[in-house]
């Protein structure tokens, strides 16, 4: 029951929106309700009765109430918007009256959902909704258990101090509704590589020349299926529009498509929510927020991070400079001859100091695969967090973050069949609420007053400013796109080609490739020819339309390990054929006659 207002039900109310099934009229009777809601006196609308987190001023007021059967609590509330009274008026429906174990055992989101909130509001409001709910458990939270006084007649009210926003209980919801439920793939088929090829425009292109494009460098940046173009190109054309601001139909879809990608992305690395999941710009700014956030506010004097030699330097960079900062010290994790981590030195780098162990998920110049389940259990055997650089793994094998264990997951939407500038960073929601902000402004703020500032909860709380809104979107369908395709037929077929490669290119002479056997390693062969410069080789392999990298591929601590100041690295993706081997090999020999390595 709300006070002021005519005795209504949930039940009641969820009829009245099953008979108007439009949003429109659904809306506009929202607008009703919120225009029955009884004001609040100005001295009520205070700071210590808003609700934060939402993009309307809300005021909340409990009071208890306790008599001889109980406690229980009501609230009168109000904000500056006539839909969000109607919203209000929803809630106070739910809560009012109740105890507080019964307020705590409501089933909110489910309301929500039968009513069709959940899909038709607007991310930000829906996310102001579910503030406002918070706020509802909090205070029931803190008055759980309460003893009411004996007494067989009268009843009192007590006007209860709102509990702070930094005490609220998590929401039962979080992230995107209207939830895209990814595709599952039959594992036990076989790539159509044929029809995969065709849904990739730049394949299919030839050099002046008239040579085929045979492209070898999806380590570096991978090639775009065309739906993905699409994508990105139905964004700016249909409706573009800011992120999470209006409230307009352009708007309204903007956002629902980005939290789509989201949650897309939350299924497809096995995270338990959306709110752990944070775009950026990609795996280096991920790797670089985890480390000013989470590094310089915890990491001290003496404590250790572990890293190994087979890191990119947007790996090791990162933490060496947070370990000036704060005073921690690095260790690095040996390898074995073949270029794996050494398992059996991890009693010698892991000690009760460890408190980060950050580890690629895939090396991309050896193509290395730790074995990550083991080498987890071991740094959480000391109560050390493990951060994994998936940059190149994410797009080749499957990821699990809450089920193995990983803390911190960076990657990168380019190296996925997405478009470039956008990636993602996963975190343990516990670790993310714990950090501060990494940069500020814009979408990251709740509160702004002349003496400070309030942040906004997950996941807004690391994306400030504008996002890269239609590449986040494209990278919500490179992700559905892989998952249609299933981990297990690309890796199947991926490591089909390595290995053809790999027996192909031992044959040719002079040739040294670096790193393990193909049974621990992922589709990527980093190789030098005797007597020839890597660039010569990349040059001359370019004029047979062979695109391949050269360098040391930002990992110089690496190739000094190595004994070698670059190399050539031919790297696969789910596109690429025996075909594509065959060329390379030709054209290897191509440069040897070229360079005259035979004579």
């Amino acid at each position: 029951m709300v006070p002021g207002l005519k005795d209504m039900t949930i039940e009641e109310l969820t009829e009245e929106f099953d008979f108007l099934g439009l949003w429109e009229d659904q809306c506009r009777y929202l607008i009703e309700l919120g225009e029955e809601l009884p004001p609040l006196d100005d001295s009520e609308m205070i700071e210590q009765n808003r609700v934060h987190g939402c993009q309307s001023q809300v005021w909340f007021i409990p009071e208890v109430h306790e008599d001889a059967t109980g406690t229980t609590i009501g609230f009168r509330a109000k904000s500056d918007a006539r839909i969000v009274d109607g919203l209000i008026v929803v809630l106070l429906t739910l809560a009012n009256g109740k105890t507080p174990e019964q307020i705590l055992e409501t089933d909110f989101a489910g309301t929500f959902e039968r009513l069709g909130l959940e899909s038709q509001l607007v991310p930000q409001r829906r996310n102001g909704l579910y503030s406002m709910v918070e706020r509802i458990r909090a205070i029931a939270k803190a008055n759980e258990g309460r003893q009411s006084p004996d007494r067989t007649t009268g009843s009192e009210t007590t006007e209860v101090e709102n509990t702070s926003d930094n005490d609220v209980v998590p929401s039962e919801t979080s992230g995107a509704q209207g939830k895209p439920t990814l595709p599952v793939a039959d594992d036990a088929k076989s790539l159509d590589i044929e029809l995969v090829r065709s849904q990739f425009p730049a394949l299919h292109h030839t050099l002046d020349s008239g040579v085929r494009v045979t492209f070898l460098d999806s380590a570096s940046s991978a090639q775009k299926p065309q739906c993905v173009i699409d994508k990105e190109r139905e964004v700016y054309e249909q409706y573009y529009a800011n992120a999470y601001r209006g409230v307009y139909r352009y708007g309204d879809r903007i956002s629902r498509e980005l939290e789509h990608s989201r949650e897309s992305i939350r299924q497809f690395i096995g995270a338990e929510s959306t709110d752990e999941v944070i775009f950026t710009p990609g795996t280096t700014v991920g790797i670089n927020l985890v480390a000013n956030a989470w590094g310089r506010k915890f990491l001290k004097q003496g404590d250790e991070i572990v890293l190994n030699e087979l890191e990119h330097h947007a790996n090791i960079v990162p933490w060496q400079w947070v370990a000036e900062q704060t005073g921690a010290v690095i260790r690095y994790w040996p390898l074995t001859d073949d270029g794996q981590l050494d398992l059996d030195a991890s009693a010698e780098v892991l000690s009760e100091k460890t408190r980060l162990v950050a580890i690629t998920g895939m090396s991309n110049v050896l193509g290395t695969v730790p074995p990550l389940s083991e080498i987890i259990a071991k740094a959480k055997a000391v109560g050390s967090l493990v951060l994994v650089d998936g940059a190149q793994s994410v797009p080749h094998m499957p990821t699990r973050v809450a089920k193995d264990g990983i803390d911190f997951l960076a990657f990168s939407g380019h190296k996925l069949y997405g478009p470039s500038g956008i990636g993602g960073l996963y975190g343990r929601r516990e670790l993310l609420e714990a950090m501060d902000p990494f940069l500020c402004g814009g979408h990251m703020i709740d509160q702004v007053t002349m003496n400070g500032f309030t942040v906004a909860h997950l996941p807004a709380k690391f994306e400030a400013g504008t996002l890269p809104i239609a590449q986040a979107i494209a990278l919500g369908r490179a992700v559905e796109f892989v998952a249609e395709l299933g981990f297990c037929p690309v890796h199947s077929h991926e490591q089909s080609v390595l290995r053809y490669a790999w027996e192909q290119m031992r044959q040719v002479p002079g040739l040294q490739i670096y790193g393990p056997d193909t049974a621990h390693r992922g589709a990527i062969i980093s190789f030098t020819l005797d007597g020839a410069a890597a660039q010569d080789v990349a040059q001359l392999l370019d004029i047979k339309g062979v695109f391949v990298r050269h360098g040391h591929h930002c990992t110089m601590p690496l190739h000094e390990h190595l004994g070698v100041p670059a190399t050539i690295r031919a790297s696969f993706g789910l596109y690429n054929t025996k075909h594509d081997v065959d060329v390379l090999i030709d054209a290897l020999h191509f440069v040897r006659q070229e360079l005259k390595l035979d004579s």
